[in-house]
């Protein structure tokens, strides 16, 4: 049983902004799991079990389910069941400064990752704060196994709910950074998440303009080159170049076939960076469909230490 400080959340509310579950016990599992195994309080918004083709209800039932959820009271982790596709239809349907008020005057904590990434990147362009936004497990893929999620998941998820703080070391593989430094430090705002979603913000009025970031990015199931063209979508709409670092999580990408003929994820990573010149690539980092999970908030300020025998690490204390 996890011990709180009296100012952490204590309470989980389930909601589905995007697609409708797969498997309702895997949530049956997680929400007791988070019970049993970690102390908290858990809800699901009425809405969470709803399916509209494969959506988690239509549009209006999903933005009123988010408003509803932003309106509690009690300061709680706000917890997508899953991802899947569905908020990019809802983008328009919101009032992104009301949204941004009632998560920041009730100091909730939003938390998800993949298709939640178009709705964080919106709430922090519209002013939410970093300690807001977690960008982090999820109901479903994280806690929904009999056992429960993998104790480094809930290590990293339960710092950033109790202390407000991400502490992650990982072994690094990069590209652009001089090996004869002993340590080499970048200092911006965290941000990023999915790169299919983070690509498909450009050009609307949801992706915020983040000079001197940090950029994190995760995808899954794309083919190396797909990766690759991305990451050139990015360089060239200029948003790579402003960033301090570039930080490649678990894409899952598929074996590379015969025709790839020896290219793979590093190769992309490696020709993107031959691009930027200044702007170091660094991979591997433990986020995205994959456990054990990091976790980090969006947006908030972060140090990240690459020492010598390629070893990361990466901190945030947005409070």
């Amino acid at each position: 049983m996890n011990t709180k400080p009296h100012n952490a959340p204590n309470q989980i509310v389930m909601f589905s902004p995007s697609g409708a579950l797969v498997d309702e016990a895997l949530l049956d599992r997680a929400c007791f799991n988070l019970r049993d195994q970690h102390g908290f309080q858990v809800t699901e918004m009425p809405e969470t079990r709803l399916r509209v083709q494969r959506f988690a209800g239509d549009e209006t039932t999903r933005v009123l389910s988010l408003e509803h959820a932003l309106c509690l009271n009690t300061p709680s982790v706000l917890m997508a069941t899953r991802g899947g596709y569905g908020l990019s239809r809802l983008l328009p349907l919101l009032n992104f400064p009301e949204l941004v008020s009632r998560l920041n005057s009730n100091a909730h904590l939003l938390c998800g990752h993949s298709d939640i990434t178009s709705l964080q990147l919106a709430l922090m362009k519209a002013g939410a704060e970093p300690s807001t936004l977690l960008h982090g497990p999820m109901a479903c893929f994280d806690f929904g196994a009999e056992q429960g999620a993998n104790p480094l998941t809930a290590e990293h998820f339960l710092r950033a709910v109790n202390k407000y703080a991400v502490d992650i070391e990982w072994p690094a593989a990069h590209f652009g950074i001089d090996n004869h430094n002993p340590v080499t430090t970048f200092e911006g705002p965290v941000w990023g998440g999915n790169l299919t979603l983070l690509c498909s913000l450009l050009g609307t009025p949801w992706l915020p303009s983040m000079p001197g970031g940090i950029l994190v990015l995760e995808d899954v199931n794309e083919p190396a080159y797909k990766i690759e063209r991305m990451l050139l979508q990015l360089l060239h709409a200029g948003v790579l170049a402003q960033q301090q670092a570039v930080v490649l999580g678990n894409f899952c990408e598929p074996k590379p076939g015969t025709h790839d003929n020896g290219y793979t994820l590093s190769s992309a990573a490696e020709f993107v960076q031959r691009q930027l010149n200044h702007v170091p690539v660094l991979l591997n980092f433990p986020f995205g469909h994959c456990t054990p999970k990091a976790c980090w908030f969006q947006g908030g300020m972060g140090t990240l230490m690459l020492g010598s025998g390629h070893s990361a690490r990466l901190t945030q204390t947005p409070r």
